[in-house]
């Protein structure tokens, strides 16, 4: 993988420090939209339930996916099969004391480790995927995921004793035997009980597989694995109150503003720039995550989640917008950007004309989805969104062969027969 991009003058991709306003509280929402997609509903959890904070509304199949916690007092106005809607309402005495009886739990006392903790965490609202992997050094990503994003270094310095807890317990939940810590190499940093180690600021730096090599010196090591700060903060949230997470830190930003906020999941984005007094104007672009690896959205009423990361306004004039149908012109710019040393033209006009298969053979498995090919493509075309999108229907095809091969291994006795053929049964009646 490349390390230097000469191309990238531009100052807006050096990644942030010397940040260190601390967080702000963002807004009490009039209205959450909470993500359902896989979810299964808490019975008892309708339209027109009433809900408090950190009142349980519905869990997710995978044990890596954490449950879906109400963030305020409020009555749910809507369940579609992609959102909960939850309008806030003032509470009445019954509903306080109800969210005064949620239980604690003391993370610090319990004896449980590993897939047994996870599942602990998993209840609390976690979600456990990069938590626990199965690795003997752990690194955790201490940069700003993309430019813009400023909240890593406040929370090093400030958050001091929610990341002791965050650690506390990552120890007893991973199975590594050392844990790292990736900082901006010009940032002065040090930690009692973890090594810190200094790493290149410059994006696409912060991304997970280049922390790993500016680490290890190897691509793809065997027996590393990492974990995002941001991750580590929700950990230590959860470990020092006891009481499953309903929040995320997250920069609200534009060209001429920008802050730290910690904001409740669901809550809107329209609230939260107007919170913010960021304005938006026609022709800017609303994005959710950081502007590199973020995506655009284009209604006030989407909402963040406990993973997002940032909320920003690209304003309209600051970059060129792209062309949906643009053809590529081979220029090559894509290719001699690419950290993971792939050819992004080849890939998105394959995902463009549906030839998907084609892809696997170009790699695509290793795009690291920084996002500088479309910031660099002449012709402005969508070349990250292609290629996401080849790769979700990849992850399909893959998922319906493994189908398949349940399907055709489970064992064909009678009644599996006579329940497959309903018209073969009634034949046999006869």
């Amino acid at each position: 993988m490349k390390e230097l991009f000469q191309m990238l003058n531009d100052p807006r991709f050096h990644l942030l420090y010397g940040v260190t306003q601390r967080f702000s509280t963002g807004p009490e929402p009039r209205l959450v939209r909470l993500n359902r997609e896989g979810f299964k509903l808490v019975e008892g959890v309708k339209k027109k339930t009433l809900v408090y904070p950190r009142m349980r509304l519905a869990v997710h199949p995978s044990p890596q996916k954490g449950d879906a916690f109400s963030p305020i007092f409020g009555q749910i106005t809507e369940i579609s099969k992609r959102s909960i809607f939850v309008e806030a309402v003032e509470p009445d005495e019954k509903l306080r004391q109800a969210a005064d009886a949620v239980e604690k739990v003391d993370l610090a006392a319990r004896p449980e480790r590993g897939a047994d903790l996870a599942k602990i965490l998993k209840g609390l609202g976690l979600n456990t995927r990069s938590l626990g992997q199965d690795c003997k050094t752990l690194i955790i990503n201490g940069l700003n995921p993309d430019p813009g994003v400023a909240w890593a270094e406040p929370m090093l310095l400030t958050h001091l004793d929610n990341l002791k807890a965050g650690l506390d317990v990552l120890r007893r939940l991973s199975p590594a035997e050392k844990i790292l810590l990736a900082v901006p190499k010009e940032m002065r940093l040090h930690y009692h009980d973890i090594e810190v180690v200094h790493v290149p600021a410059w994006y696409p730096a912060s991304v997970n597989a280049l922390v790993i090599k500016a680490v290890t010196g190897k691509e793809r090591p065997e027996g590393v694995g990492i974990v995002g700060l941001h991750n580590v903060w929700s950990l230590g949230r959860v470990a020092r109150t006891g009481l499953p997470l309903i929040e995320t830190v997250l920069t609200l930003g534009s060209y001429t503003h920008s802050g730290n906020y910690i904001v409740k999941e669901g809550s809107t984005l329209g609230e939260l720039l107007h919170f913010a007094n960021i304005e938006l104007h026609n022709g800017d672009t609303l994005v959710r995550g950081g502007p590199l690896r973020g995506e655009s959205l284009d209604k006030l009423d989407r909402s963040v989640t406990k993973g997002s990361t940032g909320v920003f306004v690209v304003e309209e004039g600051t970059i060129p917008p792209m062309e949906g149908h643009s053809p590529c012109i081979n220029c090559g710019a894509c290719v001699l950007i690419c950290p993971a040393r792939l050819s992004p033209s080849f890939l998105s006009r394959n995902a463009e004309f549906a030839l998907h298969e084609r892809n696997r053979a170009e790699h695509i498995d290793c795009c690291l989805e920084c996002g500088l090919c479309g910031y660099v493509c002449i012709a402005r075309r969508p070349v990250l969104q292609y290629i996401r999108l080849s790769k979700y229907k990849l992850a399909q095809a893959d998922a319906a062969a493994r189908l398949r091969e349940l399907q055709i291994a489970a064992p064909q006795g009678p009644t599996a027969g006579a329940a497959a053929s309903p018209a073969a049964a009634a034949q046999g009646g006869e």
